[in-house]
């Protein structure tokens, strides 16, 4: 049995919830008897890590008016209070950019907000956490939901299978 597989069943509808997937997609080892101690796990070719510093990442929950609170994003991207904002409500994520043209402005309490229209389409409610994903030289933001993040993790750690490792 997989660390997967030990960690409870799947939701009543015999789909699989995010952390299944997810972990599942980690190939951990079978469990080890009790008897047998632990070890630590050997490193693998861990990728370099990148020294890109243009992007600025934060999670954060959305209030019931559709606020993030992330200080750090906001003050990377340069956004002011009254600044015009453009909101494209996109399949992978809504993004929000500076347009002169904008119909939504940056709140007087600087922080992102997410339209009651683009909150619907990407069925976000209060409460949920979302991935801000900052490109500040280009002073936008992408919003990606709790799903998004789910997906890309499953599919980022189903890129590296470990040999005798076992999928669930």
């Amino acid at each position: 049995m997989t660390a997967a597989a030990s960690n409870g069943a799947s939701q009543a509808d015999g789909v699989r919830t995010a952390a299944q997937e997810i972990v599942a997609t980690l190939s951990l080892p079978l469990s080890l008897p009790s008897a047998e101690p632990l070890r630590p796990l050997p490193l693998v070719g861990l990728r370099e890590l990148s020294r890109d510093t243009t992007m600025l990442y934060g999670v954060g929950p959305v209030d019931a008016s559709g606020r993030v609170k992330d200080h750090d994003v906001v003050r990377a991207l340069g956004w002011r209070p009254g600044d015009k904002l453009e909101v494209i409500p996109a399949l992978g994520g809504i993004v929000i950019f500076t347009s002169p043209d904008g119909i939504f402005t940056v709140p007087l309490k600087p922080c992102i907000v997410i339209p009651a229209a683009a909150r619907r389409l990407h069925d976000i409610q209060p409460g949920d956490h979302v991935l801000l994903a900052a490109a500040p030289e280009y002073g936008l933001v992408i919003v990606h939901t709790r799903q998004a993040m789910n997906d890309m993790l499953a599919r980022y750690h189903s890129a590296f299978p470990q040999p005798g490792h076992r999928h669930e």
